[in-house]
């Protein structure tokens, strides 16, 4: 069994690195940080690596935004990887080999852990391999670089193989994996929290027939299991509750509508082959959907698996039929109930990545299709039949070699910064609005010193923090001043280049003259001040 399980690390570790190709060449010197997204979740996993070890009590007081509380519930948590990310750190990696790496281990994790439940479920290795492949490497996921919460999807088979259990003997241990699979996906990603709740129901009420012969049993386990998930996950989800009612930051039915997938997103694909024939089109910065011809024909052939395994054929396609009709949104009767009476639905904006759910489905399916027609054949034509299957699943949803840029340096006033004790920044610019993106680079920077920042960079930003920039904008008016001293700010970092373009040397330079700041050091992209305290 050891030896099974790493031959399926083994290759999907090497799947992982040709679909991500060339990034395992230059670890460090490649990236996608020209999207604010992917610098945001290299931020996090780091913060979530330095804050664990440190003040695990404190981790969503992630220090942007100052002076604000609970800023990592601004964005995904991704704890999960995050933990992963604490011995990447400690043996001194930077933030972007750090999340390149963890780019590349979630989506071998994902695609090891679905190639063995199915190997399990089919008892045919051949399967459970198409089964991993189609699931990790398919035409969402490797769109979706700059979110590592979705590349870490290896925690949701657990979820299956609970479901599954519970359907078929429903013992407590079965309803104890699904609480923790439940939490582990939470603590990676809410969306994924979202689309595995909306997964258990599913898949729980087409296995009715199944557990109804059992019901209290069931009903016990299952109801275990949730409330453990539930309980673990309550301290987290208490900060994004509490964040969305401060702020008011949950979503309407009005906002998600705008991201609600249309039949155009299930023929979106960035895989090579299919976008140069004839995918461009649907590809418009929307959800790539598109499962691939060889998984869609062999998901039909699934639904022909053998009897015994017609209670899990059926429960993967609710699943997938489930993906398809929240993806669509509000044109779905009963979406907008659904939406307005269950929390964890408000929660999720893109409503178009639930059809992720049908994308695991098919995957599945695939798999038992693949099963099906190895029973039917023998000698050469099986062998063939199956390289050619997998074969053709990673030809179509190949994207390699990707694209990268190089990535960026982070200036080295931000090593001297953080030897300087208790220091709190202000960087001008800092930006908002339309421009809020532009704060990226900041947060790439404070990977080297976890000091407090006024900046910031999430999913969203506070009404507070467009008040604090408009009184720091007036720097070095007294106004500015006196915001500075309520929020405990020590020192500014004028970034030369963006200022110059804005409002010029002159205006740079006559920062020298304002009697309560002293410059300390500076290079060749920033000058750093000390904000006085014993200047009147």
């Amino acid at each position: 069994m050891i030896r099974r399980v790493l031959f399926t690390l083994a290759a999907t570790l090497a799947a992982a690195v040709l679909h991500t190709w060339p990034l395992a060449s230059d670890l460090g010197g490649l990236s996608r940080h020209d999207n604010a997204d992917t610098t945001l979740t290299t931020w996090i996993v780091s913060w979530v690596a330095h804050a664990l070890p440190r003040d695990p009590v404190h981790v969503f007081d992630a220090p942007i935004f100052h002076p604000e509380k609970r800023t990592l519930a601004y964005s995904e948590p991704l704890l999960v990887p995050g933990a992963m990310a604490i011995p990447l750190r400690a043996a001194g990696l930077d933030a972007t080999v750090t999340y390149n790496l963890l780019v590349i281990l979630g989506l071998a994790l994902s695609a090891a852990a679905m190639w063995r439940l199915v190997a399990g479920w089919t008892g045919d290795e051949a399967a459970g391999a198409l089964a991993g492949l189609a699931y990790a490497f398919n035409a969402h996921l490797l769109t979706r670089f700059g979110h590592l919460q979705a590349l870490h999807a290896e925690c949701f088979p657990i979820v299956l193989y609970a479901i599954d259990r519970l359907a078929t003997r429903a013992k407590l241990r079965d309803g104890i994996a699904l609480g923790l699979g439940l939490a582990l996906v939470g603590l990676t990603s809410v969306y994924q929290l979202a689309f595995a709740a909306g997964a258990t129901v599913a898949g729980l009420l087409a296995r009715a027939g199944e557990w109804r012969r059992r019901p209290l049993a069931t009903v016990v386990a299952a109801g275990a299991g949730i409330t453990l998930g539930v309980v673990l996950l309550a301290p987290m989800l208490w900060q994004y509750l509490t964040v969305s009612r401060q702020f008011g930051l949950a979503r309407t039915v009005a906002e998600t509508a705008d991201y609600a997938a249309t039949w155009r997103d299930y023929l979106a694909t960035g895989g090579r082959l299919h976008y140069a024939w004839w995918s461009a089109p649907f590809f418009q910065d929307t959800a790539a959907l598109f499962p691939g011809f060889t998984v869609a024909l062999l998901g039909v052939a699934g639904c022909f698996a053998p009897r015994p395994q017609q209670g899990r054929v059926r429960m993967m396609a609710a699943i997938g039929v489930t993906g398809v009709l929240m993806s669509l949104g509000p044109v779905v009767p009963g979406y907008a109930w659904l939406f307005e009476h269950i929390p964890l639905l408000q929660a999720v904006r893109a409503i178009d990545r639930w059809g992720v759910l049908a994308l695991t489905a098919l995957a599945v399916l695939a798999a038992y299709g693949l099963a099906v027609v190895r029973t039917h054949t023998g000698g050469t034509t099986r062998r063939v039949v199956t390289a050619l299957a997998l074969l053709l699943v990673t030809i179509e949803a190949l994207r390699a070699p990707m694209a990268f840029s190089p990535t960026p340096a982070i200036p080295a006033i931000y090593t001297r910064l953080a030897a300087l004790p208790g220091a709190v920044l202000l960087e001008y610019p800092t930006y908002e609005g339309p421009a809020f993106s532009r704060n990226a680079p900041y947060l790439l920077a404070q990977t080297v010193h976890f000091k407090p920042i006024v900046a910031g960079y999430s999913g969203t930003f506070t009404p507070d923090y467009t008040a604090r920039l408009a009184d720091l904008g007036t720097f070095p008016a007294d106004r500015a001043r006196q915001r500075m001293r309520e929020m405990g700010i020590t020192h500014i970092v004028l970034h030369l280049a963006p200022l110059r373009a804005t409002v010029g040397q002159a205006v740079i330079d006559a920062v020298d003259q304002v009697p309560w700041v002293s410059r300390e050091f500076e290079d060749e992209t920033a000058r750093v001040y000390r904000v006085r305290t014993d200047v009147p």
